[in-house]
């Protein structure tokens, strides 16, 4: 088994963003807090909501709605909670709205990985938790979507803006 992806046990924390729910692998959460404030980056894309200070740390703040693509009320945005999430770049932050429980589940492993569709590859599968379909994400992959979309992002920018990089993920 891939300890990326799940942990020993399959224990996954389980979240919502928007209406969608998600399950990642219990192991790479370090912690989830009440949304901090959060400085946003000249010429970012939208998946990148900026830059935060948490426990001694700068950390880059992604959102699971623009990387998923999910409609939503800004006016919940204050809601949101931020999980703080573990890689071998260091820690980073995805933006989820509500934290449910952690939970050990029952995986259906994903086969379908659409070329078209970079974000079906950060779906590892799907379960269900109290009547509610999950999709488990790669944290892995998740993060690794999240690179590539804001180094696309960034190189398409206007020639005349200042050229950045992402070295942190």
């Amino acid at each position: 088994m891939n300890n990326s992806i799940l942990d020993d046990k399959g224990r996954c924390c389980v979240f919502r963003s928007g209406e969608n729910w998600f399950g990642i692998n219990a192991l790479a959460v370090r912690s989830i807090v009440p949304r901090p404030d959060i400085a946003t980056l000249p010429h970012a894309d939208a998946s990148l909501k900026g830059v935060c200070h948490l426990q001694n740390e700068f950390l880059p703040v992604v959102s699971l709605r623009a990387l998923s693509s999910i409609q939503y009320d800004t006016s919940a945005d204050a809601e949101q909670q931020l999980a703080i999430l573990l890689s071998p770049q260091g820690p980073w932050g995805l933006l989820i709205d509500e934290a449910a429980t952690l939970a050990e589940l029952e995986i259906s492993i994903s086969t379908y990985s659409d070329q078209s569709d970079p974000w079906s590859r950060v779906i590892h599968g799907s379960a269900s938790w109290n009547n509610r379909v999950l999709q488990i994400l790669d944290p892995v992959a998740t993060q690794q979507y999240a690179s590539r979309l804001l180094e696309m992002y960034w190189q398409s920018s206007d020639q005349n803006q200042p050229q950045l990089t992402c070295n942190w993920m």
